[in-house]
């Protein structure tokens, strides 16, 4: 799935951003769109044993029978995973602040790197105070492919470019691009006015904008400015986006519709799917989405072709960042303040929290560490999960080769800059007097690098 960020406020996120006001505490935020919110409360106890979440009148889709998700005991972060982390305020209509990489590094300790905030493209927070303008800058929105490999943010750079209202008539958005998950970026356009990125597709970088002169939302592709359109029967809401680059459009009656009108899932009428991420093959879909006869969420799996393998009913709201293993997807989940894991004296939490979902036996398990301190504690949203074993460029000044061969004769095929992870296969040679590691860049150029530039 390619993950996107900052949805527009009448969306489908400020549902869920109320409705999990009702139930938890939140974070501040020196945005110019955020909210303020009273302290969170203290954690207490982690029960012992899962406990089932309350749930509605017992409910059936297309034969699969609905279960109340259970919580188990809190988990670490498993080895070769790396985790991208969306920051920002918590229950609030806030920007992100942030883009961070949460991973095991060489010692097996957590690992938090920030791949994108506007200290890391040079951008101050304030521009200069100027009478009856906005002068802060902030993020506008965040677009990850599949694998993170590519990644578009935007920064809104002049006037105020919406969120909680219309942007100002000299808004300007620039856009920023990573080919490598997100280490280096590169300025990608400067762009008059508000423009939202929605999602990487197929055929190039989704936008959306409004102003106060042109209140209904438009759609385009960057770079070509090519107007798009929702299918017959799909509404305008901020659409998903599959790992084929392929859109999905909700419609009223609670499915979800690829571009050409083909069906991609129903999961209920009247829903309104919150997230949906495939697993590495494509041959699962978790899914969580709001339903409107029971005023709640749900999360599930489906088949490639819409057909509900399995489903769980929720008290509060979930979010899916991407698959663990066939069995374990990682995301976000409410997790009732009895449950929750217990705190250093004096610790707070936020109680929507990172989570892994094991489909084999039904239970959410909140992953320990990190997320309790800055820059994780509050939004800490999953967008995506990557996949090891990892070898991370150390100490190169600059970047390190990738070559069609071992050795330093052979063609350079890429070069990969400090803090990049690279994957590492497995395979070893010696060459030129060097140990040469087989490795896969982010961008999926397969070749072989000197171990001594390599983190392991």
């Amino acid at each position: 799935m390619q993950k996107s960020s900052f949805k527009p406020a009448f969306g489908l996120a400020a549902i869920a951003l109320l409705f999990l006001a009702i139930a938890v505490a939140c974070g501040g935020d020196s945005s110019p769109s955020a909210t303020a919110s009273p302290e969170p409360s203290p954690t207490q106890t982690v029960a012992a044993t899962p406990t089932p979440i309350a749930t509605a009148t017992p409910e059936v889709i297309d034969g699969v029978e609905v279960v109340p998700l259970q919580f188990g005991a809190e988990m670490e972060l498993p080895e070769d995973v790396a985790l991208i982390i969306e920051t920002g305020c918590f229950s609030c209509d806030g920007p992100p602040t942030g883009l961070y990489r949460l991973y095991r590094d060489a010692s097996g300790q957590l690992r938090t790197d920030a791949l994108f905030t506007l200290e890391a493209v040079g951008l101050p927070l304030h521009r200069g105070n100027k009478e009856d303008t906005w002068d802060e800058s902030y993020i506008t929105g965040l677009a990850l492919n599949d694998d993170a490999s590519e990644i578009v943010a935007g920064v809104c750079t002049r006037g105020y470019c919406g969120g909680l209202g219309f942007p100002t008539a000299d808004a300007q958005t620039t856009l920023y691009h990573s080919l490598d998950g997100g280490v280096t970026w590169s300025e990608f356009d400067v762009l008059d006015g508000s423009s939202r990125i929605v999602a990487i597709t197929q055929d190039g970088v989704l936008l959306w904008s409004h102003s106060e002169e042109q209140p209904q939302p438009k759609y385009r592709l960057f770079p070509s400015g090519e107007p798009v359109q929702p299918p017959p029967g799909a509404s305008e809401a901020w659409p998903h986006s599959l790992p084929s680059g392929e859109l999905a459009w909700e419609t009223e009656d609670g499915r979800l519709l690829r571009s050409d009108g083909s069906e991609v899932l129903a999961p209920g009428e009247k829903a309104s799917v919150a997230d949906i991420a495939a697993d590495a093959n494509s041959e699962r879909f978790a899914v969580t989405w709001w339903t409107e006869a029971l005023s709640q969420y749900r999360f599930g799996i489906f088949s490639p072709d819409g057909t509900p393998v399995s489903a769980y009913s929720l008290s509060g709201y979930a979010r899916v960042g991407g698959w663990l293993s066939d069995t374990l997807v990682a995301g976000n989940v409410y997790v009732p303040w009895g449950l929750l894991p217990t705190l250093e004296p004096g610790g707070y939490a936020i109680n929507f929290v990172p989570a892994i979902l094991d489909l084999a036996t039904g239970e959410a398990h909140p992953l320990a560490g990190a997320f309790h301190e800055p820059p994780l504690f509050g939004r800490n949203y999953i967008q995506a999960v990557l996949h090891g074993p990892f070898a991370r460029v150390v100490n190169t000044g600059s970047c390190l080769n990738v070559r069609a061969e071992p050795g330093m004769s052979a063609a350079v095929l890429a070069c990969a800059a400090d803090g990049v992870l690279l994957r590492d296969t497995g395979e070893a040679r010696q060459a030129d007097g060097a140990i040469w590691q087989r490795v896969v860049t982010p961008a999926g150029v397969e070749g072989w690098a000197s171990t001594q530039y390599l983190e392991r």
